[in-house]
């Protein structure tokens, strides 16, 4: 007499196994979007990561640590201009993300900054300038970023962008990747 393998034993397995295999690859892919919309929250793509995980009803910020969504619309909404933020920086002795959070939360608790908006105009990039700085960011990276290639590169912040940006759009491989500082 031989014995056959049960059929009801082999189908349990295979759909515990191909389940497991969804259970994992769906959390892979949604770790990735939250990773790639961290490094860039303000992106398109991290503004709907966010929106998404907040109907879904996670508690999640996908904003830096001590500063909010509300904050970053208030700074930039109250139509401040990156000079204006240069300056604010050099006043404050603050990182940019410290100096944003400060300024927008004075925004919205009616406080007055000191300067109105638009006071510090820095010139227009080129348009190439533009395109290799937009790249930069659509790749990923982050201000963190920036600031790691400048101290690797010892160029200022407008500079390292361009540069990095350029780089990605020429197929060229930058010394770190998006998000690893």
């Amino acid at each position: 007499m031989t014995s056959t393998p049960s059929t009801s034993r082999t189908a349990r397995s295979k759909t515990f196994r191909l389940t497991a295999i969804g259970v994992a690859a769906t959390g892979l892919c949604l770790g990735g979007a939250g990773m790639v919309a961290t490094a860039n929250p303000a992106s398109a793509f991290g503004q709907a990561v966010g929106t998404a995980v907040h109907a879904a009803g996670v508690d999640w910020s996908d904003m830096p640590a001590g500063y909010t969504q509300a904050q970053y619309e208030a700074f930039w909404g109250a139509e401040y201009s990156t000079g204006d933020l240069a300056e604010l920086q050099e006043l404050w002795s603050l990182g940019e993300t410290e100096t944003k959070s400060r300024a927008g939360q004075m925004i919205l608790d009616g406080e007055t900054l000191p300067f109105e908006p638009g006071t510090h105009t820095t010139p227009e990039l080129p348009a190439d300038e533009q395109a290799a700085i937009a790249a930069f960011f659509e790749a990923g990276y982050s201000s963190e970023d920036v600031e790691t290639l400048n101290e690797l590169w010892d160029t200022e912040h407008v500079e390292t962008k361009a540069r990095a940006g350029q780089m990605i759009l020429d197929g060229e491989e930058l010394p770190i990747g998006p998000a690893t500082s």
